[in-house]
């Protein structure tokens, strides 16, 4: 199981490139890293991200990380995560989730399952497909939440229907796992959520 997913999960990081034609700051920000001039970037990101703007300060974040320095990336991305920006939160969560990367631990981060799961599971409620995804996963596997099935499938199979394709393959696995008493359970909780959503407006 954790082989598995370590080879798949490297699919969830998220990476930003913006195309964009503004003399703005953030624009520049964006559009410097966009075209590679990665060493211009940092000062006029920096600008953006003092200034407030928060995709600004997850590329600043990502900037840093790409250097290995642990410290600043954690500054910026706290900064943005804080204020609600899914993006800066998704990363964190990753580097909570690995004590790193994927690829292995880093130095300046610790795994910390509990802190991850409490980032995704909060986006998740939010309707974010993937952080539905990784909750489904760790309510599987017991990472910073007690082990729980119907839970697991519940979230696995909300973000199956909101488009995360690689919930498939784990619902499968889950499906040798849960008991008829389990999934039933699960499908009661995803027909009420069904039910409490705003009906969608006429065309």
């Amino acid at each position: 199981m954790k082989k598995y997913f370590s080879s798949h999960i490297a699919i969830f990081s998220f990476f930003y490139s913006i195309s964009i034609h503004a003399t703005g700051p953030a624009e520049a920000c964006a559009k410097l890293i966009d075209d590679g001039l990665l060493e211009q970037a940092v000062s006029i990101c920096t600008e953006a991200a003092e200034a407030g703007d928060r995709p600004s300060q997850t590329l600043l974040g990502e900037l840093y990380d790409q250097q290995g320095d642990s410290e600043n990336t954690a500054l910026w991305w706290y900064q943005a995560a804080n204020a609600g920006y899914q993006p800066a939160r998704n990363l964190l969560a990753m580097k909570y989730y690995y004590g790193g990367s994927v690829f292995g631990p880093e130095k300046g981060w610790s795994k910390d399952y509990p802190a991850a799961f409490k980032l995704w599971s909060e986006d998740a409620e939010k309707g974010i497909a993937a952080s539905q995804f990784m909750t489904g996963v760790m309510y599987f596997n017991s990472e910073g939440v007690e082990k729980d099935l119907p839970e697991a499938w519940f979230w696995l199979s909300l973000s199956l229907e909101n488009g995360y394709k690689l919930a498939t393959d784990v619902l499968i696995e889950l499906s040798t796992k849960i008991t008829p008493q389990q999934k039933n359970i699960a499908r009661e909780k995803l027909s009420i959520y069904h039910q409490q959503q705003p009906a969608a407006a006429p065309e």
